[in-house]
């Protein structure tokens, strides 16, 4: 439990009662030696249907730092999520905070067998989201956290940590450079520490912080896809963004830039006449990629003003030309990187982020700063409303760790990130509430910022940039979905072709089309579009993967989607180009043995 108050808790999550599951220095001093003299408040707060919530606060009576930790129980799963706040409300700098985790936990496992499950994230590679299942021997520790400041970029923040009679499914919420530690003793206790990679600040007069977000589930029994389902289900259920109360699916869309010279070929003429063949073929999002603004790709990322000579009358003749169609409009931005030739450098160069090696791929738009984010909220959402947008698409090809940590004086180390990830949730949360029927498709060089914050505000509908030529890898793309679908419930990806087996190797409730659908083309379009559509159901279900995830040419790969509350589901099996077997024998899941099924 939380607190001897009994306000939360954990009990059901296999962690030693007594304990807060947070930690930090202070002043040199481990929090556990001083917390328990700190005053301390347990408060309820109001909170939504299938939760509880409540917020303790504890107050140093010397300095003034005040730590919250507001928890969410969801009374419907065995699963709690926090998040941490400190506030300097005393009148002085505080003493050198530091080492700040707000997950730091002693978890009793059984039995001798316990592995980590968890999973490359994107770095647009055949490893792209494959599992990674490792055995946590006694006495072994380790180390993960992604590269250059992108949350998932080479590792994914999520975590099914496995022994004989269960588990802890674990996903940190933190778009930013997060490190996760593990250790087990001699024995069967697993020490789990997770939060920002680098904290080492002090806070001035007024200022407040806060942390990466962690949801632990627990799950019982033997099948450790048990526990994956159950962090679907949470996801999907508090999560997941909804328009009008259903949940935002990803849509079937085209995207023009392949056709068009890396989109620096478009024009208002063109986009105009690829819309009606996309219409035809059920295609439900037309996609206006990187190279409408001034300065193209990439040279004018940063110059958010459509091109002149292409967009006489801007993009509104677009949006609606979509809109007539019956297609939504969805808009790529990258607003975060800023070349050296855009308007924002060149107007507004005080908040541009600079280090020593950037290269000429560009700086940083530092989010961080409140007068440069509200500039860019409102031009975004002005953008919004002007070319009724109804996917807003966040491109990020910068990794920004160096970025931070340059910005970082010596007793600051990790303020330019938090400041920065803070500034990235209030920019998408507003843009949100402004337009409450706008969803955001998160890039970020194809799936290398997914993580639990990200998913709960969009969707990533380009998960690896390994989409990005016309080289079809159905094999990559298969061990893309199989291996992100243990962890996050919505994505999509890029597809290049209609016949059965390469569509159905990357579509998921959507995909992004990104060739120009001919009319020779038209009906195979038509038929796998439709059959995405009419499978999108199950994928709201409990995922199993039926065989091992790999991206070996010699072995099949098949999973299964079942949806238990309408006795339906669906099973896709790839028997690959350089497979010696004939067949696959597979064991589904969820099946009742005393009913009848019906099989298509």
């Amino acid at each position: 439990m939380l607190t001897a108050e009994k306000a939360f808790f954990l009990d059901e999550l296999s962690l030693n009662t007594g304990e807060l599951p947070f930690s930090f220095s202070y002043g040199g001093n481990a929090s556990s030696s001083f917390l328990p003299t700190w005053t301390r408040e347990v408060r309820a707060e109001t909170s939504g249907p299938g939760t509880a919530r409540h917020t303790i606060t504890y107050t140093d009576p010397v300095s003034g730092l005040q730590v919250r930790c507001m928890a969410t129980r969801f009374t419907a799963y065995p699963a709690v999520e926090w998040v941490l706040s400190f506030r300097n409300t005393g009148a002085a700098d505080t003493p050198l905070l530091e080492c700040i985790l707000p997950l730091d936990v002693r978890v009793t496992t059984s039995g001798e067998n316990v592995m980590l499950y968890h999973a490359h994230g994107s770095t647009c590679a055949a490893t792209d989201f494959l599992p990674l299942d490792e055995p946590i021997a006694p006495k072994r520790q380790m180390d993960i956290a992604p590269n250059g400041g992108r949350s998932s970029d080479g590792v994914l923040p999520f975590f099914n940590l496995g022994w004989d009679t269960g588990g802890l499914v674990g996903a940190i919420g933190w778009s930013g450079q997060w490190a996760l530690q593990l250790e087990r003793d001699e024995n069967a206790q697993v020490t789990l520490q997770a939060g920002q990679q680098t904290t080492h600040l002090i806070l001035h007069p007024g200022e407040e912080i806060r942390t990466p977000r962690i949801l632990l589930i627990s799950w019982q029994g033997a099948d450790r896809l048990h526990g994956h389902n159950l962090l679907r289900k949470v996801i999907l259920d508090h999560y997941t963004p909804r328009i009008n109360g259903e949940i935002a699916l990803p849509p079937v869309t085209e995207n023009t830039w392949f056709v068009f010279n890396t989109g620096n070929d478009v024009t208002e003429e063109n986009q105009l006449a690829a819309m009606p063949s996309m219409a035809k073929a059920g295609v439900e999002g037309y996609w206006l990629d990187a190279g409408w603004f001034e300065g193209g790709w990439p040279a004018g990322a940063g110059s958010w003003v459509p091109k002149k000579a292409a967009f006489p009358r801007g993009l509104k003749p677009i949006g609606d030309a979509a809109h007539q169609l019956g297609m939504q409009f969805v808009l790529w931005f990258e607003p975060e990187r800023v070349t050296t030739q855009s308007l924002v450098a060149k107007e507004h160069p005080e908040w541009v982020m600079h280090h020593l090696n950037e290269g000429e791929w560009g700086a940083l738009y530092n989010l961080g700063n409140p007068d440069a984010r509200k500039w860019l909220t409102d031009f975004l959402s002005q953008c919004i409303t002007d070319w009724d947008i109804d996917i807003y698409r966040n491109d990020f090809n910068v990794a920004p760790l160096p970025f931070w940590r340059a910005a970082d004086a010596a007793d600051r180390q990790g303020m330019a990130e938090i400041r920065y990830i803070e500034g990235l949730y209030a920019l998408w949360d507003e843009l949100r509430a402004r337009h409450p029927k706008l969803t955001i498709d998160n890039c970020a060089s194809g799936g290398r910022r997914i993580d639990l914050e990200t998913t709960s505000r969009s969707y990533p509908l380009w998960q690896s940039d390994t989409q990005c030529h016309d080289k079809v890898l159905s094999v990559w793309d298969q061990g893309q979905n199989a291996g992100l679908s243990l962890y996050v419930p919505l994505h999509a990806a890029g597809v290049w072709a209609f016949d059965p087996y390469t569509f159905r190797s990357v579509a998921t409730t959507g995909c992004s089309v990104c060739v120009d659908i001919t009319e020779a083309q038209m009906e195979a379009a038509q038929q796998m579009i439709a059959e995405a559509k009419a499978l999108r159901p199950y994928y709201l279900g409990d995922y199993y993967p039926l065989l091992g995830i790999t991206t070996h040419e010699q072995f099949w790969c098949a999973w299964q989607y079942d949806r238990p509350d309408l006795g339906q589901g669906f099973v896709m099996c790839f028997r690959r180009e350089g497979s010696p077997f004939p067949s696959a024998e597979l064991q589904l899941h969820g099946l009742e043995a005393a009913a009848n099924y019906r099989l298509t």
